[in-house]
Formats: C-alpha cells, structure tokens, sequence
C-alpha cells in the first residue's frame, strides 16, 4: 500500500502548478499538495506543517533562482528532499543545484508519468534525475578536459570556477548587484559603508573577468543567480 505524501510545490505560474498539482492527486490520490508561489508562502507552509518531506520547486521564482532559498526551507524542515522543476536543462543550472544537494532534477517538457515517478523515487530515499539532467551529469562527472569543451563551455565553466571563489559577503553583494541594486542600497541594506560595498564590487569584477553592468547581470544569468 502506498504511503500518503504530502508535497509543496512552489511555482511562481499557477496555472501550470494547480493543473499538474490536480492531475498528479487525480492519476495518484495518495499525493497531496500544498501550493505556493513565492519564498514566504512556502515557509508559512513549511512551518504549518511539519510532515511535508519533499518539495517541488522551479528554479525560475519571481525572477529569481529558487536554489538560493533551499536553506532557508531546510532551517524550517531539515529533512526536506527537494526536487528541481524547470526549463533549464544546461550545465550550470544542474551544477548549481546539485551543489545544494537536490534529491531530483526534471525539466518541463516531462510528462504525468514521470513526475509521479520522480515524486515516488525522492520518497523512497532514492535520487532521480531525468534523461536532459542525466546526460549533463554524465558530462560533468566524466568528462574533464578542456580540450573535448566547446569554447562557449569552456568560458561557463570558467565562470562557474571563478564565482566558487566568493566569500559569502561577496556572494550577497553578487546577488544584490544582478537585482540592480545601487552601492548606496547595497549598503543600507547590509548595513556596511558605501565604501567597503564599492570595494567589494570591485572584487567581483576582477574575479569574475568583467567590466560593466551588462557583463555582471550576463555572469548571473549563466550562473542561475538570476533568470
């Protein structure tokens, strides 16, 4: 007999979220979802109820990247499996989330069948990534030299290397910088003085080989910080 589960799916289109919601619990009763279309609707959720085990999310939130909000909803459930839901299947993006140790990866051109399974397979204690993430993995966890890269993966993970390099005040200001954000907001939001914000841009530049606006809101588009 199958287990009741209980799953949160948070998507920022609810159309598409409560149509796959209502034909996942019509093809399979015993799961049940709980809906959110944004960061604070999800941990409300989170917090009301403490047996949600796994979680859908889409990486494009609001436009933003959801992967930057999975520890803050493991703080609340921290058994929480967490499956990724999106149109990207690029290297980057399934980098990224994997680096935040996601239980499942599935793009959105999957159908009923398959995100039932993935569902199945994440509660079960096992991992599942579908064909598009698998073939991306293979690449990462085998192929190694720069010499079978194309010059434009080559220069991604070129990027992706250099923005590892950050500390977490560097990776707060990265974020802040590719929301548009000014120095001066930067600044009273962090509670620092312009000057060390203005200090710590001109790190993140350096590290990350740009040169203007254009080529930092580019660099976090690649990295998924932003979408």
């Amino acid at each position: 007999m199958q287990l009741h589960l209980k799953i949160l799916f948070v998507d920022d289109h609810s159309g598409l979220r409560d149509g796959i919601s209502f034909l996942l619990n019509k093809r399979n009763p015993n799961l049940e979802f709980y809906n959110a279309s944004n960061k604070e609707e999800a941990i409300e959720i989170l917090r009301n109820n403490a047996d949600i085990e796994n979680a859908v999310l889409d990486i494009n939130l609001n436009g933003e990247s959801s992967l930057n909000y999975i520890d803050e909803f493991r703080k609340v459930q921290s058994n929480l499996n967490i499956i990724i839901y999106t149109m990207y299947s690029d290297m980057l993006h399934i980098e990224a989330a994997l680096r935040k140790n996601v239980q499942g990866y599935i793009t959105k051109d999957c159908d009923v069948k398959e995100f039932e399974r993935a569902i199945e397979f994440v509660s079960g204690g096992s991992l599942y990534y579908n064909k598009p993430a698998r073939e991306i993995m293979h690449s990462l966890l085998s192929n190694n030299s720069d010499g079978i890269r194309t010059y434009e993966e080559h220069c991604n993970r070129e990027l992706f290397e250099n923005y590892k390099t950050f500390t977490p005040k560097e990776q707060e200001v990265f974020l802040l910088l590719s929301q548009e954000k000014t120095t001066d907001e930067i600044a009273r939001l962090l509670r620092k003085s312009e000057k060390t914000v203005i200090n710590q841009k001109s790190i993140i530049y350096q590290k990350l080989a740009i040169k203007d606006r254009m080529g930092l809101l580019r660099a976090a588009r690649k990295l998924g910080v932003i979408l």
